[in-house]
């Protein structure tokens, strides 16, 4: 066999750990990302420590996207796709699209002039400093692409890194295995009644995450003060019955009392109140920890009907209250959502492609139930809902599986 190569499409937590383990053992791999940046969603976590690590795995992802930027057995195509597949008695072929390149990874210093200046924000910048390049134009927001005229970024870049000439190209690969890690879609928070979308105060836990790693604090989006009292509403998008999303998305549980003890740490007389439907089991000593954060934090079992503006510019939610049996209602500064992890939107396709069956909730059926076809696999978030660690986790075993099918353990 010639020199082994795996294609591995998505470059998030379970993709770039997949492609770390084969590279150990020199397996050379491409590593097909959607986005203009690899890192996954966890790329843009913050660090939830306090006065200890509490192991929430932010850390862990810089660490993965730095050690797979600097390996040289391992090529990552942002803004690209698989294409075409096919196999007859040999490797597969592949086709993989990519996106026009605006930025060259080779001359942008990141300085961002071209995010000033792009009258669209259409310029983004990269959630880590190990993203290659540490720039990117969002192509369907960019006046450019819509068909105008528009310059400006090109006017402003001291390195000329950008140019509108560089089209799409099409790479043809030979991977002897492929790593489905496409990861999930996060549920549009839109199609509940809570406001996203229409008042700046109501925010989803993701975009908390990048607030905190880019300012380093908390403020409301409507007017960049410091929030004095602030809610999470749990399983949005999860366990809900009339979305026919029955599961749990497993990570909300942890991550909205350790942000929210971050929070605290940061501002001591923050007002915190969670609403949840129940908590499920997170982290080492649960029943400990739980008791820990009843006495610190509100917790509210009931899911609000609605959420809407106040007079004073507030965030109103109405809820039953189940301690008094009664209609209650809690005003906020600012609404934070636990939005719900879901199928990814090209996972239908992309498992048809390679021959992979999905459940009845559309991620990948795990294991021997999902039949893969010989050497495919399909790691992390694309068998369902689950936290960084065991993304690793995931990533690793797909990759000794993909090892094994190629002869080399």
């Amino acid at each position: 066999m010639a020199e082994p190569n795996v294609l591995i499409i998505g470059g998030g937590m379970a993709g770039l750990t997949a492609a770390l383990e084969l590279a150990r053992f020199e397996v050379r791999s491409n590593v097909v990302e959607s986005s203009p940046f690899a890192g996954g969603q966890a790329i843009g976590f913050s660090c939830k420590a306090t006065s200890a690590c509490v192991r929430c795995g932010a850390c862990l992802a810089e660490d993965r996207l730095q050690s797979a930027v600097e390996s040289p057995e391992i090529r990552i195509l942002p803004s690209s796709r698989l294409l075409e597949l096919s196999r007859s008695n040999g490797p597969f072929s592949a086709v993989v699209l990519r996106s026009p390149r605006v930025v060259d990874p080779d001359l942008c210093t990141g300085c961002g002039r071209c995010v000033d200046v792009c009258p669209e924000e259409a310029v983004r910048r990269a959630p880590s400093p190990y993203n290659r390049p540490p720039l990117a134009v969002d192509l369907d927001r960019c006046a450019r692409f819509a068909g105008g005229d528009c310059t400006a970024c090109v006017d402003a870049c001291p390195e000329s890194a950008l140019a509108f000439d560089r089209g799409e190209e099409r790479l043809a690969l030979e991977p002897h295995a492929l790593i489905l890690a496409s990861g999930f879609h996060v549920f549009d928070p839109r199609e509940k009644p809570y406001g996203y979308g229409e008042m700046e105060d109501v925010i989803t836990n993701l975009e908390l995450e990048r607030m905190l790693r880019e300012k380093g604090g908390l403020v409301r989006p409507s007017d960049g003060s410091p929030p004095g009292r602030i809610a999470f509403i749990q399983c949005v998008g999860s366990r809900d019955e009339r979305l026919g999303h029955l599961w749990c998305s497993r990570v909300c549980c942890g991550s909205a009392p350790r942000t929210a003890r971050r929070l605290r740490f940061l501002e001591p007389e923050l007002d915190v109140t969670v609403f949840y439907i129940d908590i499920q089991t997170f982290g080492r000593d649960f029943e400990s920890a739980w008791n820990e954060l009843r006495r610190e934090f509100r917790f509210i079992r009931a899911v609000p009907a609605d959420a809407v503006p106040t007079e004073n510019r507030r965030v109103r939610l109405s809820y039953f209250d189940p301690e008094t049996g009664s209609p209650d209602s809690l005003d906020v500064d600012l609404l934070v959502l636990s939005v719900g992890i879901t199928p990814g939107r090209d996972l239908a396709g992309t498992s048809a492609l390679l021959g992979l069956r999905r459940g009845a909730d559309g991620f990948v059926e795990a294991g021997d139930s999902g039949n893969p076809p010989a050497g495919v696999t399909a790691p992390g978030t694309v068998l369902g809902p689950m936290g960084i660690l065991d993304a690793v986790k995931s990533g690793k075993a797909s990759a000794w599986r993909t090892l094994e099918n190629l002869g080399m353990v």
